[in-house]
């Protein structure tokens, strides 16, 4: 439930089942995970949103199309018990340029019990908005929740050391016994690397992968889905030699499109993705 403390300031909160720090940390981090996917105000569909973490950072909504929307700056960042940013968003839902006319949304983390957390964000200033901010009151007194939060938070909870196997000197002595030789490929994008021109390239070469997967050569493939250079990591069964007479002869690297790196690595036959 939102409240209005006051006629320029709504607040609301909740309890989630986790340590201050924690939800500290999925709370900025992992914003796009659990912010209304309707709640923006940039116009295409969004692939992503980003939390600068450091005073003078913004949160930036990105768009499926390569746009972004820089709606909002950090004036505080202290995890795990606060963390401060501006309302930078005008009463016709567009970006406002002038600091002073944007209100502050304040969210603080409080510790109830170790794994037990109230959050409180407090959307204050809002008069800051000028001739028609009441209508932006009342906007986001109807429109912050933070139910969606807490829900995601439930789904996410910390790692917690006790609940791991007990492994002993004996077991380790003997997996250290079983351990195999495996050559680790790190996959760049080149400069040649333009889509959609490469697409078909690309399908060719995850084809490629599939048969190689299937034919025990490779024993690990990740595409990597971040805006890096890094376009994959492959781990195969055989040492870099053999390897690297696979990588040569893949449609992406003939192309150019692609370029590699090897390492011999060690590693336990069986580990699966879960």
């Amino acid at each position: 439930m939102t409240d209005l403390l006051d006629d320029t300031t709504v607040q609301t909160e909740v309890e989630v089942r986790t340590s201050a720090a924690h939800a500290f940390r999925l709370f900025t981090d992992r914003i796009g995970s659990w912010w209304d996917a309707d709640q923006h105000i940039l116009e295409a569909p969004i692939a992503s949103m980003e939390f600068q973490p450091y005073v003078g950072g913004n949160i930036i909504d990105h768009g499926v199309d390569g746009s972004e929307c820089r709606w909002a700056r950090v004036l505080a960042y202290e995890p795990p018990h606060c963390v401060v940013f501006s309302w930078d968003i005008d009463v016709q839902w567009q970006i406002e340029t002038d600091p002073s006319r944007c209100s502050e949304v304040e969210i603080t983390f409080t510790p109830l019990e170790p794994e037990l957390t109230r959050v409180q964000l407090t959307h204050r200033h809002l008069d800051r908005h000028g001739p028609g901010w009441e209508s932006m009151r009342d906007a986001v007194a109807r429109g912050w929740s933070l139910e969606g939060f807490a829900a995601f938070t439930e789904g996410e909870q910390a790692f917690d050391p006790a609940s791991l196997p007990v492994v002993t000197d004996d077991t380790m002595r003997e997996r250290l016994q079983q351990a195999k030789p495996y050559t680790l490929a790190l996959l760049h994008a080149t400069e040649k690397f333009v889509r959609p021109a490469v697409d078909a390239l690309v399908w060719e070469h995850g084809r490629r992968n599939m048969s190689l997967v299937d034919a025990g050569d490779m024993a690990v493939v990740l595409p990597v889905s971040d805006d890096s250079s890094l376009a994959g990591i492959v781990v195969f069964a055989g040492d870099a030699r053999r390897a690297e007479s696979i990588l040569d002869g893949d449609p992406g690297v003939q192309a150019g499109i692609f370029r590699y790196e090897l390492h011999p690595v060690r590693g336990f036959q069986g580990p699966a993705l879960l």
